[in-house]
């Protein structure tokens, strides 16, 4: 009986040493695996929601803009009416370029579009600029090239003198061509200093004069010059740069005298 006792005894004793030593260690192992793989998972989603910012900051949308998004259904369908004087078309440039010592014409946009220039049917204009020689040179309205062989050129899709806010834009070659009213008619145009007189008749001999107000020099491709300035009535007269063609000379006048 006694022996029976210590028997199950020690089995009692064994058994409380399992449950106090085996199976605490068993699930605090299994608490820390448990435990390592939520870091593990807390970290893996840590790094996809910094990918995914990272992302965020590097690619932007941008949404396409349609033309009926930003005009009415009028401006969409109509063509653009006519200007003031002081407002530039919206056409595309009309005007070609010519690669001589007259300088590039670039294009520009038409002064008058959409509108009759007045004035005489004739639009051939009479330049003299006194301290240059000239008195009376033919302007034709053309930038054929034949016609700036045979003198200077008003550039057409500029404005006329007997327009209120024009820039009448002339074209003449620094050099020209033997026997022809091209032949160095604005070899000098760069002597031309601020109060120098230049004046123009129209074909029905009224007459207009101007006051240099300045020169500057451009690149070819510049078109600003040749543009109207706003409440001013203006005249420009260009001409290659030497040797090489490479810019243009413009000088720039005011109207200060005009037909009543």
């Amino acid at each position: 009986m006694h022996r029976s006792l210590v028997t199950r005894s020690r089995a009692l004793t064994a058994l409380l040493l399992f449950m106090l030593l085996v199976l605490p260690a068993a699930c605090g192992g299994n608490t820390t695996t448990s435990q390592s793989e939520v870091q593990e998972t807390t970290a893996a989603g840590e790094e996809v929601a910094q990918g995914e910012t990272e992302s965020t900051e590097q690619w932007e949308t941008v949404e396409s803009v349609n033309p009926e998004d930003i005009l009415s259904k009028e401006e969409i369908e109509k063509p653009p009416e006519a200007k003031d004087w002081y407002e530039p078309s919206g056409e595309e440039p009309i005007q070609l370029s010519n690669g001589t010592s007259a300088g590039a014409i670039p294009a520009v946009k038409p002064f008058n579009f959409g509108r009759d220039p007045g004035g005489p049917k004739d639009k051939t204009l009479y330049l003299t600029v006194p301290k240059l020689g000239l008195e009376d040179a033919p302007v034709y309205d053309s930038v054929e090239e034949e016609k700036l062989k045979e003198s200077t050129i008003h550039v057409p899709a500029t404005g006329f003198p007997w327009q209120d806010g024009a820039n009448t834009y002339i074209a003449g070659h620094r050099l020209g061509y033997p026997d022809t009213g091209s032949f160095y008619v604005f070899y000098d145009l760069d002597k031309l200093v601020a109060g120098d007189e230049i004046s123009v008749k129209d074909a029905d001999g009224n007459q207009y004069k101007y006051r240099v107000t300045g020169q500057k020099v451009v690149s070819i491709d510049n078109v600003e010059v040749m543009n109207a300035i706003p409440g001013e009535s203006t005249i420009s007269l260009q001409t290659c740069t030497l040797p090489d063609y490479a810019e243009r000379i413009v000088v720039q006048g005011e109207l200060v005298e005009q037909p009543a």
